[in-house]
């Protein structure tokens, strides 16, 4: 849209180019401290009077298009869609792509999260995933929420094929049965925990 050179639209193109770096620095900022930023809260950080000087008719409108102005002209700024239709956004400056949706998941049903990320490891490696890596970074669950989520998950007919092997040890292993042999398992995660390191 071009606009007129006179006092109110050079003050509008001001307060949009302020806009833009604002919205381009918050997504910058969450990614680097190792999260998702939603368009909701963007909307929220931007609407601030410190920022947004004028009055829109439809703030949310005005900044959801500059919102995807911003990210559609820059390389790093990516848009994810959640299954509830929300959007979020990262900045592959500072993450990846799957880690992003790692974190994305993670805001839904843990159990799919665990459960995508076994199939996924036993599908493709395919190698069986050690417990311990849902209580690191990007996931960030307790031990215990990862036990009472494989508790409801073996509660459940959907998750069935989601199974532990224990190695010798005593680390907790998991792996899906619709992709791994319950043996292959077992032998695979005894590698990864200690014959790799004894067989260099």
């Amino acid at each position: 849209m071009i606009r007129a050179e006179n006092g109110a639209d050079k003050k509008i193109g001001k307060e949009d180019e302020a806009m833009t770096r604002a919205i381009a620095a918050h997504i910058r900022k969450s990614s680097e401290e190792g999260q998702l930023i939603s368009e909701e809260e963007i909307l929220r950080r931007v609407t601030d009077p410190s920022i947004l000087t004028s009055s829109p008719a439809d703030p949310a409108q005005e900044v959801g298009s500059i919102l995807r102005e911003v990210v559609g002209q820059s390389e790093d700024l990516h848009e994810l869609s959640a299954g509830d239709g929300s959007r979020h956004y990262y900045s592959s400056q500072f993450m990846t792509q799957a880690y992003a949706l790692i974190l994305l998941q993670k805001q839904g049903d843990p159990l799919h999260l665990i459960a995508s990320i076994v199939r996924e490891n036993s599908a493709l490696y395919p190698l069986p995933v050690p417990l311990d890596i849902f209580t690191q970074p990007p996931f960030s669950l307790s031990r215990q929420e990862v036990l009472n989520d494989l508790d409801r998950m073996a509660a459940g007919e959907e998750y069935r094929d989601i199974m532990p092997t224990t190695t010798s040890t005593s680390r907790v292993f998991l792996y899906s049965t619709l992709h791994l042999e319950p043996e292959h398992a077992s032998m695979l995660a005894e590698w990864l925990d200690v014959g790799q390191f004894d067989n260099p």
